[in-house]
């Protein structure tokens, strides 16, 4: 993994964090939004193609359901994509597991 833009990223947020608080918050937030765009990317390769883009065959994204998973941050809500067969499986986040956990 490049480094050089995580930097450049912790360099800009580090102007507003002031708090340790702040820099949990930042911590669950940047744990969230990537959870949440790995899982979109497992749903689209489940799929096998782009989410509004003509759909192959019957499958298709059928909206979010909200988990909680626990981290070392505490509690963090995240939105898992669901298909409408039900037969997505992600593997970041299983089901019924905690993030910690596998």
């Amino acid at each position: 993994m490049n480094e050089k833009p995580l930097h450049a990223l912790a360099a800009e947020f580090a102007k507003t964090l002031k708090t340790p608080e702040d820099l949990n918050q930042f911590s669950r937030m940047l744990k969230k939004i990537t959870v949440e765009a790995t899982l979109n990317s497992e749903l689209t390769d489940h799929l096998g193609y782009e989410k509004h883009q003509l759909r192959k065959g019957k499958n298709a994204q059928n909206g979010y359901t909200s988990k909680t998973v626990i981290c070392d941050e505490g509690e963090i809500e995240i939105d898992t994509p669901r298909d409408r067969d039900g037969a997505f499986e992600p593997h970041l986040i299983k089901t019924n597991l905690h993030y910690g956990d596998g």
